[in-house]
């Protein structure tokens, strides 16, 4: 029996009929309780089986990514390489490389440059300089109060490609060192001083001039910049201002307001003979510009005495304490002289990583590295057997207690068994390799698969492109304007016949015709703007000097280094046409000049005319699909060729030829196991999705009979409160008719 009241939380019960009313309760609710126990230990199989599905479909997908690894062509094309004397040169290939034999004498190691003061009192004594200089593109300021240690930390604070350290060998002996952080002749040094003369004082600028980036005998470049169109203050941090001449042609720069391509655009049109261009080059996904110069005045009749070639590092004064030369690298390989900034050739000969370490002669041999090939299919032989142990494990039954793995006699994972079984073995290749048997593969009494090593290395040795054909997915054309690009897993093998395709526009380049004078007009010149989708949707202005041909024009724009790679220029019957280099719409572009096509055909102005590119059209085996300058791809959701990518180079309509496509085993494989795994549509996601909705059925069922549990415990106790009342009731009047009929007596 307990005790408490309505507010404690404890309660009085069976005082009147003596009952434990409270374990009366609590075993009838215990007893209904019973649902929600079975419905938990549903949940706990559901769950356990959902793990297990889920470790399941990671053993398929490392099956997946060991078929994968021999889906690439490259994977059957491993080479290796190595240096007969490895301290003259380190080497390493890539799959592209070519087997043979490279003789290599490295003559020349690149080397940084290094340049120093004369010697100063101390590193810590002031300097009593002021003024500022120009080093690798930075302006530095520099104070009385400045020494050599806090000079080098200026130094170091612009981060310009150079190292400053000080050299200290005691009283009148400190010098400051600048070092070049990467080698060769193009990463030099570029020092001049803006005002003050600091790094004269210092000793360690000369009085002599040259220019530091000549092309040829009359033109010259300047450093590299990290934008040709932003202003020279805000990428050297000078405000600096002067005049330059080329041949008495006068070029007034500001570098508060100019660029390296408004600089450019100056000594167009001013004339004179002279012409500039913005030169840009990407190198290590960074790309920078300088400002090139044409000029018959180079290099006698230059004149630069506000020192503005000098800041741009077109003009450098001589050295005074120069320590180390700045040097490319020479080598010849196979009597060809090679020069590389860094001691590393990574380019020269394709697929191979040349580390040159020290002057010296050696060959490179580079062979087939068909151990790497055998090492990714015996992965896959791996993770075959991974899982079909992971289903043995799992699918097992005890003969003695009868109890079985939680994917016994399951149809999902015996569907994926009998799929992967009859797939594996199956004949896709063609002459010697037709399948995996050809190999040396072969069932064990598990299913497992198991192999004859001697055989696949021998095949290997004798018949690798074989093997490749018989792994990949593969493509071809007996038509010569068609050619297989690509595919993925959605894209169904086409079968003997091969994928028929028709063609309903051709791809073109986007083509302009302009009027334009044989001389331009003698003042003011001329500027061309490109703009368009082949741009990028920004504007390129080119300007053309005053007086400059047709001719003259058709040069700048073939030569310039934003425009040269996207169009081309010709003579068409005395106009200029330009033409795109890229097919279809991705290769549309507009342009205008500031002048108008008048009386003298002066500029390109209203009189020229656009011809829009258009994407190759067409359909695959009759399926849709889409077209992006010569390249057709069918369309997602295509029951056969969705994916499938083909590159049209035809100029006819109509029914054009037939493409096959066809699947090899680690292809095939690739295919299936995404019909599995996929994340949306696969087989176990659906299996997976099922067990889920079970589980939340499950907990909507505990919830919904918890509820009721509460109600019923409610309506209980109310019961058992009314019969308490009720007996106490009774037994009151009981007392009192006792009491009345035994007062009676």
């Amino acid at each position: 029996m307990s005790v408490s009241g309505p507010l404690s939380g404890i309660r009085f019960t069976g005082l009147g009929s003596g009952l434990d009313v409270e374990s009366i309760v609590t075993q009838l609710i215990r007893l209904e309780q019973i649902p929600i126990q079975r419905f938990q230990a549903q949940q706990a199989q559901l769950q356990a089986r959902q793990t297990v599905f889920g470790e399941f479909k990671s053993k398929l997908n490392a099956l997946n990514s060991a078929a994968s690894s021999l889906s690439f062509a490259n994977t059957f094309n491993p080479s290796k390489a190595t240096a007969a004397d490895s301290t003259i040169l380190g080497v390493s290939a890539s799959d592209s490389a070519a087997a043979g034999t490279y003789s290599v004498n490295v003559t020349r190691l690149a080397k940084a440059h290094k340049v120093a003061t004369t010697a100063q009192a101390s590193t810590t004594d002031a300097l009593g300089q002021t003024g500022s200089f120009m080093i690798n593109g930075k302006a530095v300021t520099v104070e009385s109060t400045d020494t050599l240690t806090t000079l080098a930390s200026k130094i170091n604070s612009t981060n310009s490609g150079v190292t400053a350290t000080l050299l200290n060998g005691g009283a009148g002996q400190a010098f400051l060192v600048v070092n070049a952080n990467k080698t060769g002749a193009a990463n030099s040094v570029a020092i001049s001083d803006i005002s003050g003369g600091v790094m004269g004082s210092l000793g360690l600028l000369n009085g002599s001039t040259s220019f530091s980036n000549l092309v040829d005998a009359d033109t010259a470049r300047s450093r590299k910049f990290s934008s040709g169109t932003s202003t020279l203050q805000s990428l050297t941090g000078s405000a600096m201002s002067g005049t330059f001449s080329l041949g008495g042609t006068n070029i007034a720069v500001d570098f508060a307001a100019d660029s390296l391509q408004t600089i450019a655009d100056k000594i167009n049109l001013a004339g004179g003979g002279n012409a500039a261009r913005i030169v840009t080059e990407t190198k290590d996904s960074v790309t920078t510009s300088r400002l090139e110069i044409d000029s018959a005045s180079i290099p006698a009749s230059v004149t630069d005495s506000d020192g503005i070639l000098k800041a741009l590092g077109v003009m450098q004064n001589g050295f005074g304490n120069q320590l180390v030369g700045a040097q490319d690298a020479q080598a010849t390989i196979d009597s060809v002289t090679v020069t590389s900034e860094t001691n590393s050739l990574g380019s020269v000969v394709q697929g191979l990583t040349v580390n040159l370490l020290k002057e010296g002669a050696t060959e490179i041999t580079v062979t087939r590295d068909t151990s790497k090939v055998k090492d990714s299919i015996k992965n896959l032989m791996t993770a075959y057997n991974g899982v079909v142990d992971y289903i043995r494990t799992n699918s097992s039954l005890d003969s003695e207690t009868f109890r079985s793995g939680p994917l016994f006699g399951d149809q999902t994972v015996a569907q994926v068994e009998n799929t992967l079984s009859s797939l594996i073995f199956q004949s896709v290749g063609t002459g010697a390799v037709k399948n995996l048997a050809d190999l040396g593969f072969s069932f064990d009494d598990q299913s497992k698969l198991t192999l004859d090593e001697a055989k696949l290395d021998s095949r290997l040795a004798t018949d690798l492109d074989a093997v490749k054909n018989m792994m990949l997915a593969t493509g071809s054309s007996a038509s010569s304007s068609l050619r297989y690009v690509s595919s993925n897993n959605k894209t169904v093998a086409s079968g003997g016949t091969g994928y028929s395709v028709d063609i309903t526009q051709v791809a073109t380049k986007t083509t302009f015709s302009g009027t334009v004078a044989q001389t331009l007009p003698n003042v003011g010149g001329e500027v061309l703007s490109f703009t368009g989708s082949l741009f990028g949707g920004t504007t390129i202005d080119l300007s053309v000097g005053a007086g400059a041909s047709l001719t003259d024009l058709i040069s700048s724009i073939n030569s310039d280094s934003r425009l040269k790679d996207l169009v081309t220029a010709s003579n068409d019957g005395g106009t200029l046409k330009l033409e795109s280099k890229r097919f279809g719409t991705a290769g549309r572009f507009s342009v205008a000049s500031n002048l108008t096509a008048g009386a003298d055909n002066s500029g390109i102005g209203s009189a020229g005319v656009a011809v829009n590119g258009v994407d190759v059209a067409g359909t695959i085996n009759g399926e849709a699909a889409t077209g992006s300058g010569q390249f057709l791809m069918g369309n997602t959701g295509n029951s056969s060729t969705e994916g499938l990518q083909i590159q049209y180079t035809g100029t006819t309509t109509g029914a054009i030829g037939t493409v096959s496509f066809s699947r090899g085993i680690a292809s095939l494989l690739n295919y299936r196991m995404e019909s599995f795994t996929d994340s949306v549509n696969g087989l176990l996601t659906t299996v997976d999705k099922a067990l889920t909705d079970q589980i939340e059925d499950l907990n909507d069922r505990i919830t919904s009979t918890q509820e009721r549990l509460v109600i019923r415990e409610e309506t209980l106790r109310k019961r058992f409160t009314a019969m308490e009342e009720a007996i106490g009731r009774l037994n009151a009047q009981s007392s009192q008719f006792g009491a009345v009929f035994g007062g009676g007596r």
